[in-house]
C-alpha cells in the first residue's frame, strides 16, 4: 500500500514538514515512482493528467483525419484545424497565469475540464447527427484551445502544490512521462476507434477522459500551496508583476529564452513530418507515424531515466547541452535521405527534447515563488502558441527551396545560438 507523509494543518507546515522515512529509498534505483508512492494528492493529479493528456492527443489525432474526410481531402484544412487550438494561448496565456495566482488552482482546473467535456460531447453529437461541417471543427478547436490555454499552466503549477520540494524533480519527470505515454497511445487508440466505430466515438471517449480528470481532481488537495497575495492588487498589476519578476531574475529570464528557442526549433518537426517523410525520404504514412513513435519512445526513456536516477550532471548544463545536441540532430535530419539513418535520429531527438524540457522546467519551478508560479508557468507555456507560426515559417522555406535545406538551415542556426548560450550563460550552466 502507498505511504503518505503525515498531513500538515497549514500550507506553511506542509512546506516545512520533513519527509517521511522511506525504507530503501537510499537506493536510487528505487526512486522512479517515489513522488507517487509518498504523496496522495499527487497520485490524483498524475492520474488526472494521464486522462487529460490522453484526451488531448486523441483530439489532435482525430480532428485532422475528420477534417480530411469532410473537406474533400484538403491537407491545408487538416493541418490548420489542429494549429487553431494553439492560437488562444497567444491572447489568453498570460492572463491564465494571473488567474492561477488569484484563484484556487484546483477549481480552475475542474472548471476548464468541465468545459472540455461539454465541447467534446457537443461536437460528437454534431458528428453523430451528420451535421458536422469544416467550420464546426475550427470553432470546436478554437473554443477547446481557450480552455486548454487556461488549464495548462494551472495543471503545471499544481504539481508543485501537491509534492514537497524534495520530490519536485521526480514529480515533474513523471508528469513529462504521462505526456509521452499518451503521445504514443493517443494516436493508437484514435486510429483503432476511427477504423472500427467511427469518428463520433473518438470525441465521446475524449469527453469521458476529461470527465475522469474532473473526478480525480475532486478529492485532491494542495497542501504545498502558499497563501496567495495576488488578490490584494488588480489583475493588471498582477500581470506586470509577473513580467517584471521574470525580466528581473537573470536565470529565470535566460531559462525562458532557452525554452522559447527549443519550442520554435524542435516542436514544429512533428507538424512537418508528413512533408519530410514524403519529400526527403520518399516514404509513406506508415514510416512517418513510426518516426513520431520513435521520438516519443526516446522521450519516454528519458523520463524513466530522470525519474529513477536523476540527471548525469547539473540541470542547467543539461538544458544547454540538450538544446545544442537536438539542434544538431535536426540539421543532420536535413542532410538525410535515408530511412535507416533518420529512424535512430528521431530517437535521439526525443532524448534531447525531453532532457531539455524536464531540466528547464525543474529549474524554473524550483526558482519561482509559489505566489508567482501561475504567471511564470503561463509564460513558459506561451511557447505552445508559437509552434504553428514556426511551422509555417519553416514550411515557407521548404516550399521555396526544399524540406532538407529548411531543416539544415534551422538546425544550424539553432546550434549556433545554443553554442553561444552554452558559452555565455554561465549562471545557467551552474544551476542545479
Amino acid at each position: 500500500m502507498a505511504q503518505d507523509r503525515p498531513a500538515a494543518d497549514t500550507p506553511a507546515e506542509a512546506a516545512a514538514a520533513p519527509p517521511a522515512r522511506r525504507n530503501g529509498s537510499s537506493h536510487r534505483g528505487l526512486r522512479t515512482f517515489e513522488s507517487l508512492r509518498y504523496n496522495r494528492d499527487y497520485r490524483f493529479l498524475f492520474a488526472g493528467n494521464i486522462s487529460a493528456n490522453g484526451a488531448q492527443w486523441l483530439q489532435l489525432f482525430t480532428v485532422g483525419w475528420l477534417v480530411l474526410s469532410i473537406s474533400q481531402g484538403s491537407a491545408l484544412h487538416s493541418v490548420a484545424v489542429a494549429g487553431v487550438r494553439s492560437v488562444p494561448v497567444l491572447a489568453l496565456g498570460p492572463w491564465a497565469g494571473v488567474l492561477a495566482d488569484r484563484i484556487d488552482r484546483r477549481k480552475i482546473a475542474i472548471g476548464t475540464n468541465i468545459a472540455q467535456v461539454v465541447l467534446a460531447t457537443g461536437f460528437a453529437v454534431l458528428i453523430a447527427g451528420g451535421w458536422v461541417e469544416v467550420w464546426h471543427a475550427y470553432t470546436y478547436m478554437l473554443l477547446s484551445g481557450c480552455a486548454h490555454s487556461i488549464q495548462q499552466p494551472v495543471r503545471h503549477a499544481l504539481v508543485a502544490n501537491t509534492v514537497p520540494r524534495s520530490d519536485l524533480a521526480n514529480a515533474l519527470a513523471l508528469n513529462a512521462m504521462s505526456v509521452n505515454i499518451t503521445r504514443l497511445s493517443g494516436p493508437l487508440v484514435g486510429g483503432l476507434l476511427i477504423s472500427t466505430v467511427g469518428f463520433k466515438w473518438n470525441f465521446f471517449f475524449e469527453a469521458a477522459l476529461y470527465t475522469g480528470m474532473v473526478l480525480l481532481l475532486l478529492p485532491m488537495r494542495t497542501p504545498y500551496r502558499e497563501a496567495s497575495t495576488a488578490r490584494r492588487v488588480s489583475a493588471f498589476t498582477n500581470l506586470r508583476e509577473g513580467l517584471v519578476y521574470i525580466l528581473g531574475n537573470s536565470a529565470l529570464f535566460r531559462l525562458t529564452l532557452l525554452n522559447f528557442l527549443r519550442t520554435t526549433v524542435f516542436m514544429p518537426l512533428v507538424l512537418l513530418m508528413p512533408v519530410y517523410t514524403s519529400q526527403a525520404l520518399g516514404a509513406g504514412v506508415g514510416t512517418g507515424t513510426f518516426m513520431i513513435a520513435l521520438m516519443g519512445s526516446g522521450g519516454l526513456a528519458t523520463t524513466l531515466i530522470v525519474a529513477t536516477w536523476g540527471f548525469f550532471t547539473k540541470k542547467g548544463l543539461v538544458t544547454l547541452l540538450a538544446l545544442l545536441a537536438g539542434s544538431m540532430v535536426i540539421a543532420v535530419l536535413g542532410l538525410s535521405h535515408w530511412v535507416w539513418l533518420s529512424l535512430p535520429l528521431m530517437v535521439l531527438m526525443g532524448l534531447c527534447q525531453t532532457h531539455s524540457v524536464v531540466s528547464n522546467n525543474i529549474l524554473i519551478q524550483s526558482i519561482v515563488s509559489d505566489n508567482l508560479r501561475g504567471r511564470v508557468s503561463s509564460v513558459w507555456h506561451y511557447e505552445s502558441g508559437l509552434i504553428p507560426l514556426a511551422a509555417v515559417g519553416i514550411g515557407y522555406v521548404a516550399d521555396r527551396v526544399d524540406i532538407n535545406t529548411a531543416l539544415v538551415t534551422v538546425g544550424a542556426a539553432a546550434a549556433i545560438l545554443s553554442l553561444l548560450a552554452l558559452v555565455r550563460f554561465k549562471e545557467v550552466r551552474e544551476l542545479d
